[in-house]
């Protein structure tokens, strides 16, 4: 009885302690946080979210139990008050916020707030330690009652940049500046402000921003603008873990010294011309993102960063060879220098030393040599990415394929040879493989997939490959279901059969085959009818489409026919296509209203068919997601679409080679984003249309073989066209002088550009790339310029009435290639600024009545390879140097006053004087006499042959003798007036 006295005060404790539990675990939130979060609730708008906070609601009184509210467990204070993620709009109550001064966390990040300023009163959240509302549209200057949150631990205001139609708000940080804000937050461990513009930086280094803060572990300046050296900076923060200070302007730039002094700071401070030298003090750096700055640095050596994970350096402007150090970095996971100048091999060490790694991305630099067959073999790799560089070589097998994390694998735009390794079709776990545009070569079975249950891409375009169907007994079952294949240039002869068992299929290029027949109609049922791009051009399809909307399903966004032999009318597309393209078959017909339904149609080509009558005008009307229209080469009739909408957005306008009449149409004037215009081989009948020369980007303007009449230019547009790089109004009436003014604002004529291989065109949507195309003559030959190189540029006014002098201005037209000036009435000497067109293959000034000696600086021609001056008035010695020597006698003839090789004109002495001082019986001893003789015999056959015609007409009367002879000396001698 005793001991269980003794026990009785330790089980009334116990009962106390699980009663006062059971008090405390169901106890209510604050009553007063229970209205401050039903009002706030008042504010959200969940119109566009599945979210809506259902568990808010007043007939639960308990609050700490609502999404994403937490309570003290003693007092009920809500001490937690996560929204991230909910995407809802409408406005934030800070009100009934700062009614929850217990908070320690407040997370509102990814909503869609309506735009405000962060409040001066956040201050009164005092015991915040996390505070997180980046993604929620806030804007204007940090209040710096921010700095009073001495507790934060986390802080971040992230990605608030808001833009709509007509203001841009972002977030600023300004006055107090950034060194400030980390500095009176001692607590600081991660600090993102990504996106926040940091005024107070401006041009100034980022060297005065920190001081040595042993708490700062994360830290992200994304995009804050950011310049200067970046050595400094790094140098003060030792304890970082996770850095990223990608896109911004920051610089490897050290110290302005130099010579001896400048070796001797670097030493002494530990620098290097490499900005990895600066990463050795960064111990427990584990996360680094410097890409997209312009670091403009060697790779030469890593430092040894034992705890490093990621590695993200792309577009750096980095250049040199992949450091062999790099192998110490045995923690690495994700290396990422893509978009630099790196040359050299991929070291095989890699491939050894790096078990870590699993994604390579190296694309898009000047990496060449092999590819070492253990990076596939590397046992985490899950990505690979290598294309757009210069490796060359085979592909060697690998080990272990069958258990390998390779996901991705991207070796296109390569020069790769030789067959693709067996080792690849035993990637259990390969989603994605592109080797396109390489140099494989060899017999590809679409069979050897099948047990690549996993894969969703394949691109083997582009390479010397012979790729095989699955065949008729093969059974589908296992087979896997794709949902893009890349078939280009494969040398297949049939459609492959697995095709009909693809319900996932959502692109399919087949497009530069050997593919004959039909289209069968169930390639419109590929991909259970949800295909979104079909490519078929460029093969030998025959036969005829019916115009039924049936066959063209509504997803199918993209559909190219073109290069093919198909016949009959135009097939009505689906309202959702975006790119289409029938160009180089044999579709006849007219253009049915129907396309007037296709609202977001953006690319429509039609090009070299046998099209006819009048263009509907919903074309110029369809809205603004026109950008290409190309109906050249058909037989369309009637005037040029007239209604081009305010907002058009029309890049190419190509309606050459048809037989439009009437005028340009003046709404073109509204489509601001004119690139090409194309309307050559019409029946245009209209004065210059000045007006378009306002355009700001048109870069080809062709109006040749036309009915175009007058003067060209406008004295009152000061700086007509400055973009543009093919201009052709050949072969009609313009006349006039030619307006100086005009050449000197062709600035695209003018940048020094030799070695741009960019391509005038433009992408459309995701990988598909409209490539503009326009025919001119060069060299004395007329071809179709497929690929406009940016650097291309033409001038041809040949064929017109233009007159005066040639203007010098042509001179500052620094990189044009093409000059055809020929078939005109201009006068005057070849300008000496000719000379200075540098990059010039192609001058054509015949035809003319230019007069005076050829220049001796057209020698400087270097790249001239067709000279045309004859039928002018030149005189003088040919000039007897460079180019000048290759050309023949076809570019001088009809000049009587030249001499000189190539011609057999000979000068009369060495001290060069011209045949023209001569007297004209001087000048005849220097004719050629075979053509002298050549001359004698027909005239002698002429002279016997009016003899006798004389004698007979004498016989008839001598009247009619003379009044015979009176017309045989006017046509020889006109300008005597018998």
């Amino acid at each position: 009885m005793a001991l269980l006295s003794s026990k009785i005060p330790s089980f009334l404790i116990l009962c106390s302690f699980v009663f006062l539990s059971l008090v405390f675990a169901t106890q209510q939130c604050n009553h007063h946080h229970f209205s401050a979060l039903l009002q706030l609730k008042q504010g959200f708008d969940f119109s566009y979210t599945n979210r809506n906070l259902s568990s808010w609601n007043s007939n639960d009184p308990n609050c700490c139990s609502w999404e994403g509210i937490t309570c003290h467990g003693a007092t009920g204070y809500v001490i937690s008050l996560d929204l991230g993620g909910l995407w809802m709009n409408g406005r934030i109550d800070f009100e009934s916020v700062f009614r929850l001064r217990n908070l320690q966390r407040l997370n509102l990040a990814q909503n869609n707030f309506d735009p405000t300023p962060i409040p001066s009163e956040i201050d009164q959240l005092i015991s915040l330690t996390h505070l997180n509302l980046s993604h929620s549209s806030f804007y204007g200057q940090i209040p710096p009652e921010i700095f009073h949150l001495t507790a934060l631990v986390s802080l971040d205001l992230s990605y608030n940049e808001y833009a709509n139609t007509s203001v841009s708000l972002s977030l600023k940080l300004e006055n107090p500046s950034i060194g400030a804000l980390v500095q009176n937050l001692p607590s600081l461990s991660e600090l993102y402000l990504d996106w926040v513009d940091i005024l107070a930086l401006g041009s100034e280094s980022v060297q005065p921003l920190f001081l040595p803060l042993p708490r700062l572990n994360k830290l992200s300046l994304r995009n804050c603008g950011l310049s200067g050296s970046i050595y400094s900076f790094l140098s003060q923060l030792h304890f970082l873990s996770e850095l990223d200070l990608s896109y911004n302007n920051l610089s490897s730039a050290v110290p302005n010294f130099t010579g001896t002094l400048r070796k001797l700071i670097l030493q002494a401070c530990g620098l290097s011309s490499s900005i990895f030298s600066s990463l050795s003090q960064l111990h427990f750096l584990s996360e680094l993102d410097l890409s997209y700055n312009n670091l403009a640095s060697a790779v030469d050596s890593l430092p040894n960063l034992k705890f490093l994970t990621h590695l993200y350096l792309p577009q750096c402007n980095l250049s040199g060879s992949l450091p062999s150090s790099l192998s110490n970095l045995t923690k690495l996971q994700y290396l990422a220098l893509s978009s630099n100048r790196l040359s050299g091999p991929i070291p095989s060490s890699y491939g050894n030393e790096l078990l870590n790694l699993k994604v390579i991305d190296l694309w898009n630099n000047s990496l060449n040599g092999t590819i070492p067959s253990s990076l596939f073999s590397l046992p985490s790799l899950q990505k690979l990415n290598l294309r757009a560089n210069q490796l060359s070589g085979e592909l060697g097998e690998f080990h272990n394929a069958s258990s390998s994390q390779l996901e991705i694998i991207y070796l296109n735009n390569n020069n790769l040879q030789g067959i693709i390794p067996r080792s690849v079709f035993q990637l259990r776990k390969l989603k994605e493989l592109d080797v396109s545009f390489n140099k494989f070569s060899g017999v590809v079975e679409l069979g050897l997939f099948q047990n690549l249950k996993n894969l969703l891409l394949i691109d083997l375009s582009e390479n010397k490959l012979s790729v095989q169907d699955v065949g008729g007994n093969f059974t589908f079952v296992s087979f896997p279901q794709f949902e893009y294949l890349g078939l280009r240039s494969c040398n297949i002869n049939a459609f492959p059969n697995f095709l009909r068992n693809q319900e996932l299929l959502r692109g399919l290029d087949l497009s530069n085959n050997k593919i004959s027949g039909e289209i069968p109609k169930w390639i419109w049922e590929v991909g259970n009818g949800a295909l979104f791009s079909l490519n078929l051009s460029h093969n030998v399809l025959q036969g005829v489409l019916p115009p039924s909307p049936h066959l063209l399903p509504n997803p199918l966004t993209i559909l190219d026919l073109s290069s093919n032999m198909l016949e009959g009318s135009l097939p009505i597309p689906s309202p959702s296509i975006l790119f289409f393209s029938v160009s180089n078959n044999s579709l006849g017909g007219e253009i049915p209203l129907s396309f007037c339904n296709a609202i977001g149609l953006t690319v429509l080509d039609l090009s070299y068919n046998h099209f006819i009558g009048q263009v509907p005008p919903c074309l110029g009307e369809i809205g603004n997601a026109l950008i290409v229209l190309n109906l050249q080469g058909n037989a369309f009739n009637g005037t040029l679409l007239q209604t081009f909408k305010e907002g058009c957005n029309i890049q190419t306008l190509d309606l050459s080679q048809n037989q439009f009449e009437g005028q340009v149409p003046r709404s073109l004037a509204n489509c601001k984003m004119l690139e090409v215009l194309n309307l050559g081989n019409n029946q245009i009948n209209d004065t210059f249309p000045s007006w378009i020369e306002v355009l700001p980007q048109l870069c080809v303007l062709v109006l040749k073989f036309n009915k175009f009449y007058g003067t060209i230019g406008h004295p009152l547009i000061n700086h007509p066209s400055p973009l543009l790089q093919i201009f052709d109004l050949s072969s009609n009436s313009f006349e006039g002088n030619l307006p100086s003014n005009m050449f000197k604002s062709w600035k695209g004529m003018m940048r020094e550009n030799k070695f741009q291989t960019l391509y005038l065109g433009k992408p459309i949507i995701g990988s598909v790339y409209y490539q503009d195309k326009v025919s001119i003559v060069s060299k004395g030959l007329q071809f179709e310029l497929v690929k406009i190189l940016t650097a291309f540029t033409v001038v041809d006014l040949s064929k017109n009435k233009f007159e005066g002098e040639i203007p010098k201005s042509f001179g500052d037209l620094k990189s044009l290639h093409v000059l055809n000036i020929s078939y005109n009435h201009f006068m005057g000497s070849i300008p000496t600024s000719f000379g200075s067109i540098k990059e010039l293959e192609s001058l054509d000034l015949s035809q003319n009545e230019l007069s005076g000696e050829i220049p001796q600086q057209l020698t400087e021609l270097t790249f001239l390879a067709v000279l045309n001056l004859s039928q002018n008035h030149l005189m003088g010695k040919i000039p007897q140097s460079r180019q000048f020597l290759t050309f023949n006698n076809e570019s001088f003839k009809g000049n009587l006053g030249l001499c000189g090789l190539p011609l057999s004109r000979k000068c009369k002495d060495n001290k060069g004087t011209t045949p023209s001082a001569l007297s004209p019986l001087e000048s005849e001893k220097n004719y050629d006499w075979e053509l002298l003789w050549i001359g004698f015999g027909v005239g002698y056959g002429v002279g016997v042959g009016m003899l006798f015609w004389t004698l007979a007409l004498w016989r008839k009367g001598r009247r009619e003798f003379y009044i015979f002879f009176d017309k045989i000396l006017f046509l020889i001698f006109p300008s005597i007036g018998l």
